[in-house]
């Protein structure tokens, strides 16, 4: 088990990484999803380093968002509804189309699916319901690693090459 401080530093150390890459990051409701209450969530994302700082340095169990879309990643949400279905199938599909090909990350998500992060882009977020996916743009955000949702982990998938 690791200690808050412990968390702390891995949430502030990420953020840290990510916004190092260009990505901003914005603090995120302990153990969820949500934008924290009274913020603007990932309106308020930034790579400043001072303000990350601040945010996960006077609250340590925070999770970390990332603001998808240019300058942050694209991000195809790939979701395990249960018995009501999963994206695997679809995510498949547009692999062998060509059109999920490259992703520059995999994060499995506490719900059994996982995010393929890509180069972030100006396009608009779109859903597929039926599809069990979601594409993460332009106006949109992502819980990462090394948060938890429902007191699971979002973890990294080590990339391996397709066969």
């Amino acid at each position: 088990m690791t200690s808050a401080a412990e968390q702390t530093d891995t949430a502030l150390r990420a953020a840290l990484r990510y916004a190092g890459h260009g990505w901003p990051v914005f603090p995120v409701t302990p153990d969820a999803k949500e934008p924290l209450p009274g913020s603007h969530g990932f309106r308020e994302a930034t790579t400043d380093s001072a303000q990350i700082r601040k945010w996960w340095g006077r609250h340590t169990d925070r999770n970390v968002g990332i603001a998808t879309g240019r300058p942050g990643p694209d991000v195809l949400d790939i979701d395990q509804h249960g018995e009501a279905g999963n994206g695997f199938a679809a995510f498949n599909r547009l692999k062998r189309e060509g059109l999920a090909g490259g992703p520059r990350a995999l994060v499995r998500t506490p719900s059994g699916g996982f995010h393929a992060y890509f180069q972030g882009s100006d396009q608009a977020c779109g859903r597929l319901p039926a599809q069990h996916v979601d594409f993460k743009a332009a106006g949109g955000y992502v819980v990462a690693p090394p948060s938890r949702a429902g007191g699971r982990p979002y973890e990294v998938i080590p990339h391996q090459a397709s066969a």
